[in-house]
């Protein structure tokens, strides 16, 4: 009986010792699964797997697990992964100092500032205090050296030196446009004497806008700034209108009068509805250069416009072949309407270079679209070389380049310097015709040789200086020139131009101009018995 008794107690201690290897091997076994303590720094991201030895994408914490990475400290934290749940501590800490970067400073006397203003771009994982380590002295004006100390949440320190500038004058002065320049003493916020290094009167204060104003204070430059605002809406006085259908006008129109410092835009407020025949209340808004506005209504009635433009000036014409000519020259549009029509004109039919009568249309459109058209004609006929028109040319070249002083030869050499300078040369020009040659180098200033020895001709004789015509022998090539006499028997005249040469032959002697002939595949060469004169 008593051995039974020791067996069963001998059973059941067993089974205990059994049970608690089974709980304390799953104790162990658990805990193998997890790290006890996990570290991080401040700011770092903390994920429920990094607290597990194995990965598990699934591993959540457990509700009511709170910690903060921001705020160095020691953290009970529960994460669960599959069946079991893990307790873990986490340990913040913060070994890195603040990083930041000083900034210069500029107060005005009596103000202060914090430490934190002569901070810039700071940048730590928890929370930086900001202390003076070296304070300002408020009282002091003019740059001082201050230093800031940055410490953060895990005891870290950074130092750092700053410029702080404390000013003499205010920042800035806020006047009204067009009112009288603050003095040079309103500025200072000392006792101490001051005066304007700006030329304050080269500032215009009615205009709008921010002014740079240097001051000497007590034998110190201060800059400061006067702001020029203008607060004071315009004065706008209005009047009733009438007018057209699809004829706007433009706001002024019912502008009597508007007055401010500033420069004043007069708008529609809305703009008024300009096919609508009858009365309509129309708004006009005056704004000025600070913004500010006034608005006025007023009346405004339209009706129908069916009266059509007339155009004036529109008369037949005649011109000569080559001549240019302007259409709209003398043409005058009017309308009932106080906006002016669009005029065209269709003189695509017109060949100056055909002799003819041609149609011209001028056609008139006002803003209701009421149309006037007007037909003329242009007619282009072959011009009318006159004696006395060349000569009057003449004259007037003359009146201008020659005196009764003048001997001969210097008359003969201010027309050779007027021809030379003052007609273009082209390859051609029309007809044998001298009168019309020499029309062409007085009012065209342009022509071939024979324009040239013409032109020249007609100022010779005009002047009153003996000349003669001349040419070269026919070959491949025609010219012409002139013989003169002024005083030194028959001289080579050629006021013709000639690439690479020279610009002209002026008195040059019979044996000059052989020379260079012969030199220039007989350039000039000519009957010397048809000219038994020259020498």
């Amino acid at each position: 009986m008593q051995k039974n008794k020791r067996k069963k107690r001998n059973i059941a201690i067993a089974a205990v010792v059994f049970s608690a290897g089974l709980v304390f091997a799953g104790w162990f076994y658990v805990d193998s699964l997890a790290y006890r303590v996990c570290r991080v720094e401040a700011g770092g991201n903390v994920t429920p797997a990094d607290f597990l030895k194995k990965p598990d994408p699934s591993a959540v914490f457990v509700e009511g697990t709170q910690f903060d990475t921001s705020v160095p400290g020691d953290y009970q934290v529960k994460v669960k992964s599959g069946w079991f749940v893990h307790r873990c501590r986490l340990i913040v800490a913060d070994t890195v100092p603040p990083s930041a970067v000083s900034v210069p400073g500029k107060i005005m006397l009596g103000e202060t500032c914090a430490p934190s203003d002569l901070i810039s771009e700071l940048s730590d994982a928890t929370a930086v205090t900001c202390e003076w380590k070296t304070a300002p002295d408020f009282e002091r004006p003019g740059s001082q050296t201050v230093t800031v100390a940055l410490t953060d949440l895990g005891g870290n320190v950074t130092e750092l030196s700053a410029e702080l500038f404390i000013s003499r004058v205010v920042e800035e002065i806020v006047m009204e446009a067009g009112g009288e320049i603050p003095a040079a003493s309103d500025f200072v916020l000392t006792n101490e004497e001051a005066s304007f290094e700006t030329d304050i009167r080269d500032l215009d204060v009615t205009q709008v806008g921010e002014y740079a104003v240097r001051l000497k204070v007590a034998g110190v430059s201060c800059d400061s700034l006067l702001k020029v605002e203008d607060t004071v809406p315009p004065q706008l006085a209005v009047h009733d209108m009438e007018g057209f259908c699809l004829t706007p006008q433009s706001a002024m129109e019912f502008v009597d009068s508007v007055e401010d410092v500033t420069p004043v835009t007069v708008v529609y407020d809305q703009e008024p509805d300009w096919t609508l025949e009858g009365q309509q209340e129309v708004r006009i808004a005056a704004c000025d250069a600070g913004g500010n506005r006034t608005v006025e209504t007023v009346m405004l009635t339209l009706q129908a416009d069916t009266e059509a433009p007339v155009i004036g000036g529109a008369v037949d014409r005649k011109i000569y072949l080559g001549d240019s000519i302007s259409y709209r020259k003398n043409i005058t549009v009017t309308d009932n309407s106080q906006t002016e029509p669009t005029l065209t004109v269709d003189a695509s039919g017109v060949n100056l270079q055909e002799p003819g009568v041609y149609p011209v249309v001028y056609t008139a459109t006002d803003s209701a679209g009421n149309t006037a058209s007007v037909t003329v004609h242009v007619t282009v006929a072959a011009r009318e070389y006159s004696q006395e028109e060349v000569d009057a040319l003449a004259d007037e070249v003359l009146s201008k380049i020659i005196t009764e002083e003048m001997t001969l030869r210097e008359k003969a050499e201010a027309i050779f310097e007027w021809v030379t300078t003052h007609v273009a040369y082209i390859s051609h020009s029309d007809g044998d015709d001298w009168v019309k040659s020499a029309y062409e180098g007085l009012a065209l200033r342009k022509g071939d040789c024979r324009v040239y020895a013409f032109t020249s001709k007609e100022l010779l004789t005009r002047a009153g200086i003996p000349n003669m015509d001349i040419q070269k022998i026919p070959a491949k090539t025609m010219h012409f020139w002139n013989l003169v006499d002024v005083g030194d028997g028959w001289l080579h005249f050629d006021t013709c131009p000639r690439a690479g040469g020279p610009r002209g032959f002026f008195l040059w002697t019979d044996a000059e101009l052989k020379e260079y002939s012969d030199a220039h595949h007989g350039s000039h060469n000519y009957d010397r018995d048809a000219y038994p004169q020259i020498n």
